[in-house]
């Protein structure tokens, strides 16, 4: 049996001005890819991004007749970003992301957000240049650790291998 077939999927009610973490929906045991989240009432699946210039990383649903932001003030909006950190201790970077739901005047984070997986179903298109950088780093990172989790599991073996010799001399 899978990790995947022991999380549960939930339909999330989020509040205005509440903060929640991927992370700590994945630790409870909640599915944060198929799960699926509401706020005030109006299910979150994303949408495109603006074409509007200086408002890359805005998504929603597109509304030409908008001229400010492209995109309809009446449904949520959606704003990612992105934020890199360097542990100077492992020499390593992170990258994580979150995203802000704007509606009706309230906000709603999501911290860990992913764009890979869409998590808790909100699909975000992305078009600029700046969103398909925050996509690719997630992607990069991604493939590091699965690199990583390879060579400690090499490692492990390795030296259980060294210490099943040791034992049996």
């Amino acid at each position: 049996m899978s990790n995947e077939d022991t999380k549960h999927i939930e339909e999330i009610r989020a509040h205005p001005n509440q903060i929640i973490d991927c992370k700590v929906l994945e630790s409870k045991g909640i599915d944060s890819i198929r799960s699926t989240i509401y706020f005030m009432g109006v299910e979150l699946t994303g949408g495109s991004e603006s074409t509007k210039p200086y408002n890359e990383c805005f998504f929603g649903t597109l509304d030409p007749k908008d001229s400010h932001i492209g995109l309809d003030t009446l449904k949520p909006i959606y704003h990612l970003i992105s934020e890199t950190d360097y542990d100077t201790k492992d020499s390593k970077e992170s990258f994580t992301q979150t995203l802000q739901i704007f509606l009706n005047n309230s906000t709603l984070t999501i911290l860990n957000y992913s764009l890979l997986d869409s998590s808790l179903n909100i699909k975000l298109e992305c078009k600029s240049i700046e969103s398909k950088e925050i996509l690719e780093k997630e992607q990069t990172q991604r493939e590091q650790q699965k690199q990583d989790s390879k060579m400690s599991d090499s490692l492990l073996i390795a030296y259980n291998n060294t210490e099943s010799k040791k034992v049996a001399q």
